[in-house]
């Protein structure tokens, strides 16, 4: 039966009121029926019909009448009861709370327990830590988290006494849990290697489960708005909100930002004859001079500061912020994460390489390769990393040029496999920094995003869901982006106008990745206009298509040392 307010009742009135099915509780059923609801005649048959009749004043009236009010709790979606008195209140997420905190201090043991609870329904401690055993695939002898389950969360009930004692699953909570087993469920449960892969796999879950409780309240609540924003929402329009908060100088960091954000959906890009050419996701790297604004972009707008008074833009629940975090321990918990999409946000990539041998790993999972890793300890993995990065590293700046401080030579095969953008303190930059900052302590900044934050966030998220097939969102259809030989055209004349102004330069100072990047620069930008039509198809939008190619040509004159003219080139192309 689908749990419903009238489901809930029921389980209410059989737990405080039992006498209302006992062959002898005549008298009691009638201090019920006709001196609290008034009936004379036609009394209710069964629970059932009884829980249909009455609405909450009456039930709360007939709850007075049980012996068992201060004996039992009840934590309902609709009704409590706590200290004898009955509310009319929810307390699911407090047992949401619960579990997760379980789940969170004793692992994927919690999940086992609860799942074989949930399958035996009421059984005795062998039986329980039979099957709890047989879920978690090794011997499991679960009395003392039994009992933690049941005196500090109140998650379990232990019934009967000696030999006779059995264990179960409050009735009205079991949805909640559910909920949680199918979340550890969504996708397989990987073998973990390590401690910390445990431990960071709680987390995973976690973090899953905040994206899924964002989702669903957008779904029941905000849909309709969202979709109505979306289809007034484009490309243009992000960039004309983002310079508005930041200025022209500085609003493009926060544009990759969000970009990359949207290219986590790794969305097919076809060509018009339906080969597939690439997908949208990128890694992001913003490297420079310290105090310029990276952290900023690359965290605080993403996944909120409050208190610098920064809404989040980002992805709900899908950001791993990885402050403090070493290389090793990165490479130990990247497991957990195996067949899963995040972002890792790194705010000091540059510590990543004072440890040694870190590069070839690191490249790995920049490439979405499979990782194992070994020391005299320990061995990791192998297994294959899908998500994504999304870092900060600091570098000597200079009129010219700039020199990477990271002290490995193979550090330049890293930076290949990212989207990279490089931050300059010049005056402009500088004013437009020193005004952003005013702005934010005045509260300016926080009004404006307040505005169109939440909206951008939900945009982002809904487009997400539907294009990684989220089953919350199966109503609609994942779209693909379609490459057309016009917008690889425009790059190709980016290309040749950038060579030409080269003159003699004997060797190029970039790879042809550095094109790519900007093709799925363009098409992740593209995901911005995603509800601008109803077609399973999404053209490269020309707004994101211009920005683009300009972000291709600006980053190809820093990796050539701007030993070439970029403003006459990007005059010539009509993007100055």
């Amino acid at each position: 039966m689908a749990y419903d307010k009238i489901v809930e009742r029921v389980i209410l009135l059989r737990r405080f009121l039992p006498q209302l099915e006992q062959l002898t509780g005549w008298e009691f059923r009638a201090r019920v029926y006709k001196g609290v609801l008034g009936l004379d005649y036609d009394w209710p048959k069964s629970i059932e019909e009884l829980a249909r009749m009455v609405d909450d004043s009456q039930l709360a009236e007939v709850f007075k009448l049980s012996p068992y009010r201060s004996y039992y709790s009840f934590r309902g979606h609709y009704y409590t009861v706590r200290g004898g008195e009955l509310y009319l209140e929810d307390s699911w997420s407090e047992v949401k709370k619960a579990v997760w905190e379980a789940f969170r201090l004793n692992g994927i043991k919690v999940y086992a327990l609860l799942k074989a609870l949930m399958e035996l329904g009421e059984a005795p401690f062998a039986a329980v830590a039979a099957r709890a055993s047989e879920i978690l695939g090794s011997k499991f002898n679960p009395a003392h988290l039994l009992a933690q389950l049941r005196d500090r969360w109140e998650i379990v009930w232990e019934s009967g006494a000696g030999r006779e004692r059995s264990w179960t699953i409050p009735e009205e909570i079991r949805p909640v849990v559910e909920d949680f087993i199918k979340t550890v469920e969504s996708k397989p449960i990987p073998r973990l290697s390590t401690r910390q892969a445990e431990d960071e796999f709680v987390r995973v879950l976690e973090m899953e489960s905040e994206y899924n409780s964002y989702l669903g309240e957008l779904l029941r609540e905000r849909l309709d708005e969202t979709i109505e924003f979306g289809r007034g929402f484009s490309v243009q329009g992000l960039v004309e909100y983002l310079v508005d908060l930041f200025g022209r100088e500085i609003y493009f960091d926060e544009l990759l930002t969000l970009a990359q954000q949207y290219s986590l959906t790794d969305t097919p890009v076809v060509t018009e004859s339906g080969h597939r050419s690439m997908t949208t996701g990128f890694n992001l790297a913003l490297f420079g001079e310290p105090g310029t604004g990276k952290t900023f972009a690359t965290k605080d707008f993403i996944v909120g500061n409050e208190s610098l008074g920064v809404l989040a833009h980002g992805l709900p629940g899908l950001n791993r912020y990885c402050g403090g975090m070493t290389p090793a321990m990165f490479i130990a918990i990247g497991e957990a994460y195996a067949g899963r999409r995040f972002n890792f946000i790194v705010t000091e990539f540059n510590d990543w390489f004072k440890h040694r041998g870190m590069v070839e790993p690191l490249k790995l999972a920049l490439e979405g390769g499979v990782i194992a890793y070994e020391t005299k300890t320990y061995r990791v993995g192998p297994y294959r990393f899908s998500s994504f990065f999304s870092v900060n590293y600091n570098t000597r700046v200079f009129e010219r040029g700039y020199q990477v401080t990271v002290s490995d030579p193979n550090f330049n095969a890293i930076e290949d496999r990212m989207l990279c953008r490089l931050h300059r303190l010049t005056k402009e930059k500088y004013r437009e920094l020193a005004e952003s900052q005013k702005r934010l302590m005045l509260g300016v900044t926080t009004e404006k995003m307040a505005r169109m934050a939440p909206r951008i966030r939900d945009h982002l998220t809904l487009v997400h869901a539907i294009q990684t097939g989220h089953p919350a969102t199966r109503d609609f259809s994942p779209k693909r982006i379609i490459l057309r030989e016009s917008d690889l055209a425009a790059v190709t004349s980016a290309r040749e106008a950038m060579l030409e102004a080269m003159g003699e330069f004997k060797v190029l100072p970039f790879s042809m990745r550095l094109e790519r990047r900007a093709v799925q620069l363009a098409s992740s930008l593209t995901l911005a206009s995603y509800f601008n039509s109803d077609s399973e198809e999404l053209a490269i939008d020309p707004d994101a298509l211009r920005l683009a190619v300009r972000f291709y040509v600006e980053e190809a004159w820093i990796r050539a040392g701007e030993r070439f003219d970029v403003k006459e080139v990007l005059r010539r192309l009509n993007l100055a």
